[in-house]
């Protein structure tokens, strides 16, 4: 996929992620980085999209082929300090909050620094009892608000940080 398809395809999936935040979100203007990622040795593009909307940014992550691969919302933030939660109460709510079904198994929960949004918890949810890589959903939650700040598709998207792919 091209640049200028890719930037296309990412400004459509922001305005449909925004439509619910403003009457009439407006992109107005789009930074496109490329590098090649030496760990998972594939080619990265990273676009931030700069939205006049009434929310936080949502930042939309694609692969090389075009296929979006998680998102972040930086509206959203984590806590100064790790907290405890509940393994069932956590999968309900992440359930609920990403629209996943019913049947989806919760794999690893562990507290993780996200920065620069401070301390969230990280979970690795399998869609099906024995997933394929598109399903597996890792995701970023802030403790105290139960809001998902950010997620991931696939079993090891990222650069090992926690930041992202």
């Amino acid at each position: 996929m091209n640049e200028h398809n890719l930037e296309a395809k990412a400004v459509s999936e922001v305005r449909r992620a925004v439509e619910n935040l403003a009457a009439e979100p407006r992109v107005v203007h789009c930074d496109a980085e490329d590098e090649w990622n030496e760990l998972l040795l594939v080619h990265m593009s990273e676009h931030r999209l700069h939205v006049l909307a009434r929310g936080g940014d949502i930042v939309v992550f694609f692969d090389e082929n075009g296929k979006e691969v998680g998102w972040r919302d930086d509206g959203r933030k984590g806590t100064e300090m790790p907290k405890w939660i509940d393994r069932d109460s956590f999968r309900t709510f992440v359930v609920r909050e990403l629209g996943l079904p019913e049947a989806t198994r919760l794999g690893r929960l562990a507290p993780r620094e996200l920065p620069p949004f401070g301390w969230t918890h990280e979970g690795v949810f399998f869609l099906t009892a024995v997933p394929t890589p598109d399903q597996i959903v890792r995701v970023w939650v802030d403790p105290e608000r139960n809001h998902v700040i950010q997620c991931l598709y696939g079993p090891a998207n990222g650069r090992g940080d926690g930041g992202g792919p």
